[in-house]
């Protein structure tokens, strides 16, 4: 960690991250600390490794090896509802979001795994149901707000602009109420306004709302300019990590983007 950086307590470790499919090995030993209300941004070459890192932390794959603690608590292996309610919640490279739901439909499918009640308090709306349906409620509209989705609550989710739509994948893992957020290319495919604002969305996130974010990014200027730290993959292996200046001046960085040596006085 930077000796320079106020001390943060830890809120994930990974250690030793290995995941192989059949002979392919994807992840090969990464070490990665995430200290709280940090803004740690994975990058790399296509085919680095970064979402196959980031399915591992979030339960879509278990690791072949290695060891992973949030909060103090060891979830190599938990299944993906598990790690939600832990606290570690997740957006996608490709937007997942449910198409013919509205938005406020969409945020609402969020705040599930944070319900008090089971299948018969829905089935005969008990007390309990009630609660969690008027907790949900105000809890999607105050993340609408936050947002910047108010005016679009009632539109299908496929109506949404490509920017809007990456902001609702937002403001839906947000219903789950994380402490981690794993951003998956946020800005991808945007134009310089969009990636503007979700820069300043992200930023937000952090300072107003105290959510660690762990991004993945191509926009280097977007990586530079939000993150505290940065970690380099490349073919599965960490090569480098540091302050986003330290790292943006990595000659292993500058090859593995490249791909080739860099000239003696570059």
């Amino acid at each position: 960690m930077d000796e320079t950086a106020p001390y943060r307590p830890l809120l994930l470790r990974a250690v030793g991250i290995t995941k192989r499919f059949g002979a392919l090995v994807a992840l090969d030993g990464i070490d990665l600390v995430i200290p709280r209300h940090a803004i740690i941004s994975v990058i790399g070459p296509n085919g680095a490794g970064k979402t196959v890192f980031f399915d591992v932390l979030s339960g879509i794959h278990k690791p072949t090896g290695g060891a992973i603690w949030f909060d103090g608590q060891s979830i190599a292996g938990l299944a993906p509802d598990r790690v939600a309610q832990l606290g570690i919640g997740r957006t996608f490279q490709n937007t997942r979001l449910f198409a013919n739901m509205s938005v406020r439909e969409n945020v609402l499918v969020g705040c599930h795994c944070r319900m008090q009640g089971g299948m018969w308090d829905a089935i005969f709306h008990t007390a309990v149901q009630i609660a969690d349906e008027t907790v949900a409620t105000e809890r999607v509209r105050e993340l609408l707000a936050f947002t910047g989705l108010t005016g679009a609550a009632e539109v299908p989710a496929k109506h949404l602009s490509y920017g809007d739509q990456r902001r609702l994948e937002i403001a839906r893992a947000l219903a789950t109420d994380p402490a981690l957020l794993l951003l998956d290319e946020p800005s991808a495919g945007m134009n310089p306004q969009e990636t503007a604002a979700i820069m300043a969305l992200i930023g937000r996130l952090r300072d107003e709302r105290g959510v660690t974010i762990l991004l993945i990014e191509h926009d280097m200027r977007l990586v530079m300019r939000v993150s505290d730290r940065v970690a380099v993959l490349d073919y599965g292996v960490k090569i480098a990590e540091g302050p986003p200046a330290q790292v943006r001046a990595d000659r292993r960085v500058i090859e593995a983007y490249l791909g080739r040596p860099v000239p003696v006085g570059v």
